[in-house]
């Protein structure tokens, strides 16, 4: 298998039923594997990964119309570990038994300084700080948005004790690139819904 390719799949209940041989790699690079080792994902539903309500709904909607027949198109992400950014693509491709197959693909990745912020180990306080679930960006404001290096210069990250915790959203740019997607494939689906009738 490819190394810059990740595979997991889950079941019709959303539960992570395998994830592929070199999954615990990916989980490595991203400072995750003291926290989740293969043997600690699968069994697990997948929103027990994904608690911002915008990325579940949009996974959850793709999904959706993964299951209803409507053809899978990759979408672009980010996935960064402390010291890299990682460009991405996502397949979701429906099996058999309304299982899903879902493929992250690294197309390429440039290095940075190291980022605690990044890091599952780093100690936490209790303010949040919102990233964007698909291009990483930082919330700066209600309607401004940061390369996550920007970001932390300008919230003045480096300079506090401890690391905020992190939240999830989505910017306005992706959150537009993700209802186009949706609109896509909802003309998709009803496309293959006339095709049956």
């Amino acid at each position: 298998m490819n190394k810059d390719v990740f595979i997991y799949r889950v079941d019709d209940t959303d539960t992570i039923t395998s994830v592929s041989d070199n999954w615990g790699d990916f989980a490595e690079g991203n400072a995750w594997s003291g926290f989740l080792r293969p043997d600690d994902v699968v069994g697990r539903t997948l929103w027990d990964f994904i608690q911002d309500r915008e990325t579940r709904h949009l996974y959850q909607e793709l999904f959706k119309r993964a299951r209803a027949g409507v053809p899978s198109r990759s979408i672009p992400f980010r996935c960064d570990s402390p010291s890299e950014r990682r460009y991405l693509e996502l397949l979701i491709v429906s099996l058999p038994d309304h299982q899903i197959e879902i493929t992250s693909k690294i197309l390429r990745t440039e290095p940075h300084s190291p980022m605690n912020l990044l890091k599952a180990d780093t100690p936490r306080s209790k303010d949040y700080v919102t990233i964007c679930s698909m291009c990483k960006k930082l919330k700066l404001a209600p309607e401004q948005w940061a390369e996550i290096e920007d970001g932390l210069v300008h919230l003045r990250l480096f300079e506090a004790d401890e690391m905020p915790q992190l939240t999830h959203g989505l910017c306005q740019s992706c959150y537009q690139v993700a209802l186009g997607e949706l609109e896509i494939l909802k003309t998709a689906s009803k496309a293959i819904d006339n095709d049956k009738k």
